[in-house]
């Protein structure tokens, strides 16, 4: 029998949520029970039919060492302040702390308005992983809905998906996920990891429909010189990272 529409939309959410969770995790602080979700979410994506970027991703996740992440994430993302690659959206607004304490605000109405509690755990809610992790969330909301709910509610969730991506996440972390990967060594993990957030970002926009305006590509911040060269703090490193920085009321 041909699945019907419904499953083939519930099996569609299931996955996404998966490759929004395993980004989420990579693009933590790479301590050592995070780095285990890695391991663990990309040893699951490496056995599906995947894209090479994602593939990549996947199969460095799956072998990710924590020792060898915490140097090149500290270089990458120094004190999640890093003029190279900061990694929450706000710092691609404006350099203004108020203005980006507002952002804060707006995304954080976001997350209340699903009844997600994005404040556990000490994490800004603007930043990436916490971006992802609340992506996952609403892709997991779909596959409920479809299974459970019924179209409309997982319309809604799907429109939900929409708008985060228009206003929030699909305006900024590609442009990141390219500097990421501009900066990382090449075939370190967070090379892997940076190139898969920007063809995943891309493949998601087309998905929703949507063209969000891009936010600043270069974070609004002092702007440090470009390194010319990998410095020791990358010798010896190879993969992971991650996050479960929200919890559901």
């Amino acid at each position: 029998m041909a699945p019907t529409t419904s499953n083939t939309r519930l099996n569609s959410a299931l996955a996404r949520a998966a490759v929004y969770e395993a980004l989420a995790h990579a693009l933590a602080y790479p301590d050592a029970v995070r780095v285990q979700a890695v391991n663990s979410c990309g040893a699951a994506l490496a056995t599906t039919d995947l894209p090479l970027p994602l593939l990549r991703f996947a199969v460095l996740a799956r072998e990710a060492v924590s020792g060898s992440l915490e140097p090149v994430h500290v270089a990458l993302n120094t004190l999640s302040s890093s003029p190279d690659c900061p990694a929450y959206e706000s710092a691609y607004v404006s350099g203004d702390p108020q203005q980006q304490t507002q952002r804060m605000a707006d995304i954080a109405g976001f997350y209340r308005a699903f009844g997600v509690d994005a404040t556990e755990g000490g994490y800004r809610p603007d930043e990436l992983s916490v971006e992802l992790e609340f992506m996952a969330f609403l892709c997991q909301k779909e596959a409920y809905a479809e299974g459970h709910l019924g179209p409309p509610r997982a319309r809604q969730a799907r429109k939900a998906q929409r708008i985060f991506l228009e206003h929030h996440l699909g305006r900024w972390a590609g442009a990141l996920g390219e500097r990421l990967a501009a900066s990382a060594p090449p075939g370190h993990f967070y090379h892997a990891t940076g190139q898969a957030l920007a063809w995943w970002l891309e493949e998601e926009l087309a998905l929703a429909r949507v063209q969000p305006q891009p936010l600043a590509a270069t974070p609004a911040l002092p702007q440090w010189p470009e390194p010319v060269s990998h410095g020791p703090e990358f010798a010896g490193a190879a993969s992971f990272i991650p996050v479960e920085a929200m919890s559901v009321r």
